[in-house]
C-alpha cells in the first residue's frame, strides 16, 4: 500500500489501537489521532490524504468535519472521508454516506480480519489518486503535453480496471466509462482459489498475509494473461478470470497454473513454508459486463448465472478432492484442443433447478493415477451411466473395483459411498433425476 497520512477522529482506545497496528502493517506509518476539535484545522490546511471519521460523538461535530473535508464545490480539495460507527449505528452511517463519506466500518475492530480494515483504506486512497490525475489532466491541459497526461492517467486506471473490459464496453479510456455501460458476451468463466486458506492465514501476521497473496499471485497472472484471459476481481485469496476467446485457452491457463503451483510450493519447502493446494473450476455461458452503482460511486462487474456455476464447480473440487474440475459447456466448446477429461457425471447445487455436467480435468495427476484413469476410462462411464439411470447396485459395485485399483481415486471412492444402501435411502421415495445433489458454498 502506497505511503498515505490518516487522520483518525474520535473512536475507543482500543480500536485506535488495532486500526494503528493494521496500517502499519499494510506500510502505512503516518495515522494522526485527534479530537474533532484539532482536526477541524488540519482538515482545512489539507494535512491528510483519508479521514477515518468515528460516529459515536457529536452530530454537529460530524457534520461540520464531513462538510469540511469534502466540500461539494470544489472536487480538487476533497480529502475522501470513511466513517466507523457499530452496525447499531447503521441509519448515521447511510446519512453520512449520503452527505459525502465514501466508505464506512464497521466498530469494534477485530484484528484477525485486517482487509476489512486496510482494504478499505488502499481503496479510498486509490480512488482519490485516480480523481486527481483526473483534476491534474482537466487544470494543465493548456500547458502540459495533453497526450503525455491523457496516458499518465490511462496506465493508472488500467491498474484497476482490465483493459480487456474497456474493450468490450467499446471504451477507450476509463473516462468514458458511464454508470448502466454493459454488453452481453458468451465466455468462459474461471475460479481458483486457495485450500484452507483461513487456516493458513491465521498463522501469519497481516503483514505476512499480504506478502504471500502477492507473491502467489505474481506467479498466477501472467499465466491467465498469457492464455488470452484476464483478472476481473480478487476475492481474498480467490481470483476470477474471463476468457473471451477460445475455451480451451481457460483450461491451458489452469493446467499450467497447477504445474506452477507444483514448483512454487518446492520454494516454500525450502523456505519452511506449508505448500499449498489450490482448486479451479471453469464454466462457460453468456454474462453481461457493465458498471453498477450511481453517478458518484460506481464499479465495473460481470453479472450471471454462469459465474455462480462457475464458482460452485471451484466449489465442487474439495467434494471430489480433485485439482481442477470443468463444466460440459466447456467441453462442448475445446473443440480440437486434447485434454485429459474424465465425465464424473451431472451435480445439482442446492436450491439450483438445472443440473451440470462436469468432467475432471486430470493432466497434471501422478503418472501412475493417470494410468490407472486412462485404463478405467470405459468401465468408469459405466458406471456414471449406471448411476445417471438410478440402477445403484449396479453402478456402486463398478465404483468400488475402480476405487479398489488405486486409493487416490477419489472420485471413484466418492460414487462408491453414494451408492450405499443409506445414502440411496436417504434421497427418498421421490423421482430421479440422475444429477447428484450437492451443497457447495
Amino acid at each position: 500500500m502506497p505511503s498515505a497520512r490518516i487522520l483518525r477522529v474520535g473512536g475507543q482506545d482500543a480500536d485506535n489501537r488495532t486500526f494503528e497496528a493494521l496500517l502499519r502493517s499494510a506500510g502505512i506509518s503516518d495515522v494522526r489521532f485527534v479530537s474533532s476539535a484539532d482536526a477541524l484545522p488540519a482538515i482545512t490546511a489539507r494535512e491528510a490524504d483519508v479521514l477515518v471519521l468515528d460516529l459515536m460523538q457529536s452530530s454537529a461535530d460530524v457534520l461540520k468535519l464531513l462538510r469540511a473535508a469534502a466540500p461539494p464545490e470544489d472536487a480538487a480539495e476533497r480529502i475522501p472521508v470513511i466513517v466507523t460507527a457499530p452496525l447499531v449505528a447503521s441509519d448515521r452511517i447511510q446519512s453520512c454516506l449520503q452527505y459525502g463519506a465514501e466508505d464506512f466500518i464497521i466498530t469494534p475492530l477485530d484484528p484477525k480480519t485486517p482487509l476489512l480494515v486496510t482494504r478499505r483504506v488502499a481503496l479510498c486512497l486509490q480512488r482519490r489518486r485516480l480523481r486527481d490525475f483526473k483534476v491534474k489532466l482537466q487544470t494543465t491541459a493548456k500547458e502540459a503535453d495533453e497526450t503525455a497526461v491523457m496516458e499518465m492517467y490511462d496506465d493508472a486506471s488500467l491498474r484497476f480496471v482490465p483493459r480487456e473490459f474497456l474493450e468490450h464496453l467499446e471504451k477507450k479510456t476509463l473516462a468514458e466509462v458511464k454508470l448502466g455501460d454493459h454488453v452481453q458476451r458468451d465466455m468462459t468463466v474461471f475460479f481458483t482459489d486457495i485450500r484452507d486458506f483461513t487456516t493458513l492465514s491465521e498463522a501469519l501476521t497481516p503483514q505476512q498475509n499480504f506478502n504471500f497473496l502477492n507473491s502467489y499471485l505474481k506467479h498466477v497472472n501472467p499465466i491467465i494473461r498469457r492464455h488470452n484471459g484476464f483478472i476481473d476481481k480478487y476475492i481474498g485469496d480467490a481470483i476470477m478470470a474471463l476468457f473471451a476467446q477460445d475455451a480451451a485457452d481457460a483450461v491451458k491457463a489452469a493446467v499450467e497454473l497447477q504445474k506452477t503451483v507444483v514448483t512454487y510450493n518446492q520454494g516454500r519447502r525450502v523456505a519452511g513454508y506449508v505448500p499449498i493446494q489450490i482448486g479451479i473450476g471453469i464454466h462457460r455461458g453468456d454474462l453481461i459486463l457493465g458498471t453498477i452503482g450511481e453517478d458518484e460511486r460506481m464499479q465495473t462487474t460481470v453479472i450471471a448465472d454462469a459465474v455462480n456455476v462457475a464458482s460452485r464447480i471451484e466449489g465442487l473440487t474439495k467434494t471430489f478432492h480433485v485439482g481442477l474440475l470443468v463444466s460440459g459447456s466447456v467441453v462442448d466448446a475445446l473443440g480440437d484442443a486434447k485434454f485429459k477429461l474424465r465425465h464424473l457425471g451431472a451435480v445439482k447445487a442446492k436450491g439450483k433447478k438445472q443440473s451440470v455436467e462436469i468432467y475432471e480435468c486430470y493432466n497434471n495427476d501422478p503418472k501412475d493415477l493417470i494410468e490407472h484413469k486412462d485404463n478405467t476410462a470405459e468401465a468408469f462411464d459405466a458406471a456414471v451411466a449406471e448411476f445417471k439411470k438410478g440402477t445403484f447396485l449396479t453402478a456402486g459395485k463398478i465404483f468400488g473395483r475402480i476405487a479398489e485399483l488405486h486409493p487416490d481415486d477419489k472420485p471413484a471412492a466418492y460414487y462408491r459411498d453414494r451408492c450405499s444402501l443409506t445414502v440411496v435411502h436417504e434421497r427418498g421415495p421421490g423421482a430421479w433425476d440422475g444429477a447428484e445433489k450437492i451443497e457447495v458454498k
